[in-house]
Parts: structure tokens; C-alpha cells; sequence
């Protein structure tokens, strides 16, 4: 691992010309009260901006924070707080936050940028013992693949290559690769890199550039995503079918279904039907197909 050299501003450029952001939703800290939800998830999200649509969606979101900055005094957003009230948005009624949620959906639905969605657990691992077992102690350029937290960022490199490769076949003028790829602090300091193990087709270096939020807009709209799927999916399994949405299930789910999730499968329900027992259903349809129990190992 090595300090990056480049500069915010080089940052910024890379914006301009497409790049892949990534953050993690983490670990909620509570029991979900559902199997498929469990405690030891990692969860690890990529927004990828297409280079054909790069300067547009750099300009919208200086323009976006920008009125954020003076409307609300926040120099960047983070969706935890905006949602929960913390921070500068102490004070901001609730159908305000709203707004900024809503105006945010807008935008990824309008751009339809690719998003790409891992989430590791001990269960995933449970489900593969001697997979699992193989792992115990490898290392590949410093990242410890006995660790979920990385084995679960670099499934998601893997993921992204491959879907990057796919779409820059399926529209050659689309994207310039490869891509920069910028990861929020947290697993390493801002500032600092690592070299990924593979992927230098679609991943620039290949290195995983790690950034403070507050530098790059790019990484803001990851958080947005990141903050979206797991908050919805939260909100899904603690809730049982009534005849309308609370207005902040509203929220949250119009945010989802404005995401362009390339590896997740889209749904539809009502809020008549939607609920833990069928987001359960739908998992262990998904677990089935893949040729594993319905259920976690140990989980009933």
C-alpha cells in the first residue's frame, strides 16, 4: 500500500471522464429479526458512471450539493444523517429530508447508472465449508481473502469487471476503460491505494483508490445506493402487509425502485403484500435456484 500521488483535482477530472465509486452499508448492529438479514453482513455497493454521460452527471451533482450547501449548510451528504435527522440536518423536518431524498432518486433514475450490489455473511461462507476452508490464511497483494469484509469488496470488483466488459460490448462508445475505481475511506485512510489482484481490463492500475466523501461527489452517490438498498431491504423485513406504506417506507422504497441494480432481481409488490414472509420467499426461491438448502445452514 502506497500514498496516491494524484491530487483531488486529478480526482475530479477522472469524474468527468467515468470512473467506479464504491462505499459500504456495513453492519446495521441489530438483529433484522429475519434469517436472510443475519448480524455478520458485509454488504459493499459500486455505482458505475458511464464516461459517455460523465461531465453531465459531474455538472448535476456540483449544482445538486451546491444547493445543499446553501439551503441546508451541509458540505456533502451523507444518507445516514439526512435520513435519521443527524448533523446539519438536526432541525430539517422530515418531508424536507424527504426532498433530498427525492430529488437524488430522481436524478439516478434519469442517468440509469449501473449499480452493482455484494453482500457477504458467515452464512454465505457456511453454504460453501470447503470453499470456505480454502481460504483460511491466503492473502492476494495484501488483502486477506479469510476476511469478509475484503473478500466481500474484492467479489464485488469481480462482479464489476464483469459487468463493465459486458456493457462496453454492448455499447463500445459508452465507456472508456479502464475505469478508475475510488472505495470511501473506511478500510484503508483516505489517500492511500492498494493493488488489486486481477481485473486491469476494466479497473484503471488495477488499484482500489481510497477517498474522503467530501472529495468526490461520486462517492456520494454511492452512499446514496448503498444507503437505499440496505435500508430498504431493513425496512421490507420488519414490516408486515398493511393497506398503505408509511411515509417513510414511501421514501425509501420509491429511492430503491429508481436504482438500475444490475445483479439484483427487480420485483413488484403492494403494500398489501409486502412483507418479511414474501422477501423470505423470494430468497429462499433464489437460494433454491442456486442449488443450495432454502434456508441457511443452522437458521431452520
Amino acid at each position: 500500500m502506497k500514498d496516491i500521488a494524484g491530487t483531488v483535482s486529478t480526482d475530479v477530472e477522472a469524474l468527468k471522464r467515468g470512473a467506479i465509486y464504491v462505499d459500504d452499508s456495513g453492519n446495521p448492529g441489530a438483529d433484522s429479526g429475519s434469517a436472510f438479514l443475519p448480524a455478520s453482513r458485509k454488504s459493499w455497493t459500486a455505482v458505475i458512471v458511464p464516461s459517455v454521460i460523465a461531465a453531465d452527471v459531474e455538472t448535476a451533482m456540483r449544482l445538486f450539493l451546491g444547493g445543499v450547501r446553501k439551503e441546508y449548510g451541509a458540505h456533502e451528504l451523507h444518507f445516514t444523517d439526512v435520513w435519521s435527522g443527524k448533523g446539519p440536518w438536526k432541525g430539517v423536518k422530515p418531508p424536507e429530508r424527504a426532498k433530498v431524498f427525492g430529488i437524488m432518486a430522481s436524478m439516478m433514475e434519469a442517468w440509469s447508472l449501473p449499480v452493482i450490489q455484494q453482500t457477504v455473511s458467515e452464512d454465505t461462507l457456511n453454504d460453501h465449508p470447503d470453499f470456505r476452508r480454502s481460504l483460511e490464511g491466503v492473502r492476494q497483494n495484501d488483502w486477506r481473502l479469510d476476511s469478509i469484509e475484503q473478500f466481500g469488496f474484492l467479489s464485488l470488483c469481480s462482479a464489476v469487471s464483469r459487468h463493465v466488459l459486458e456493457m462496453k460490448v454492448r455499447g463500445p462508445a459508452e465507456f472508456e476503460l479502464p475505469l478508475p475505481l475510488f472505495v470511501d475511506e473506511g478500510m484503508m485512510l483516505a489517500g492511500r491505494e492498494r493493488a488489486l489482484p486481477n481485473w486491469a481490463d476494466a479497473i484503471e492500475g488495477p488499484n482500489a483508490h481510497f477517498r474522503r466523501s467530501s472529495d468526490l461527489a461520486g462517492l456520494q452517490i454511492a452512499d446514496f445506493a448503498a444507503f437505499v438498498i440496505g435500508r430498504s431491504q431493513w425496512a421490507i423485513v420488519r414490516r408486515q402487509p398493511t393497506p398503505e406504506f408509511t411515509s417513510r417506507e414511501e421514501v425509501i422504497l420509491r429511492a430503491a425502485s429508481a436504482l438500475n441494480i444490475l445483479n439484483l432481481t427487480p420485483r413488484r409488490a403492494s403494500s398489501g403484500t409486502l412483507g418479511k414472509a414474501g422477501y423470505e420467499d423470494w430468497l429462499q426461491e433464489d437460494r433454491e435456484a442456486k442449488g443450495l438448502p432454502r434456508r441457511p445452514p443452522g437458521r431452520g
